[in-house]
Parts: structure tokens; sequence; C-alpha cells
């Protein structure tokens, strides 16, 4: 889940796993949001970069949200985020 504190701090933690990201952000959602077939087509094509391959990824936020801008319908990670939780009845 994405966290920020109530002070906006700049980073993001991410606790899923690269399965569960790739389960939420599924073929259908990237296709139907994003430029992108796949969410490991995504994190290939980010001029940011962001190491996927660990267990728990901390980034900077502004960082993630340049990830999403100019190639997917999202402002920012968490606005992505948030849709593909919903999307995925959670």
């Amino acid at each position: 889940m994405s966290k920020f504190d109530e002070h906006g701090t700049r980073m993001v933690a991410l606790y899923e796993s690269r399965e569960e990201l790739e389960a939420l952000f599924n073929d259908a959602f990237m296709k139907k949001y994003t430029h992108y077939n796949s969410f490991e087509e995504y994190t290939f094509s980010t001029a940011v970069f962001i190491k996927w391959d660990v267990d728990f990824v901390v980034g900077d936020r502004f960082a993630f949200d340049k990830s999403v801008q100019g190639k997917t319908k999202f402002k920012t990670w968490d606005e992505m985020y948030q849709t593909a939780l919903r999307e995925n009845g959670n």
C-alpha cells in the first residue's frame, strides 16, 4: 500500500510484492489506463529509475509521480494505485 505521513513526506513505501503489484495492475487495467499492455512493460519503460524487483520498494514520491505522468491517465502514483485498488474490489 502506498504510505504518506501527515507531513507530506516525499517517500513512498510499497508493501506488495512484485507479484501482488502485477495482479493489482493487471493487463486489463494497464491497457485501459496506460500506454502499456502490462505492468512489466510499464516498469521497464519508465525513465524514472525505481528498483521494482525487491521485496520492499521505497522511493521518492515525486519519482513515482513522474513515472505515471504522460504514460498513464493519472497525475500521481497514488491516484493510479487507489484506482487499481477500487477496481480490484479492495
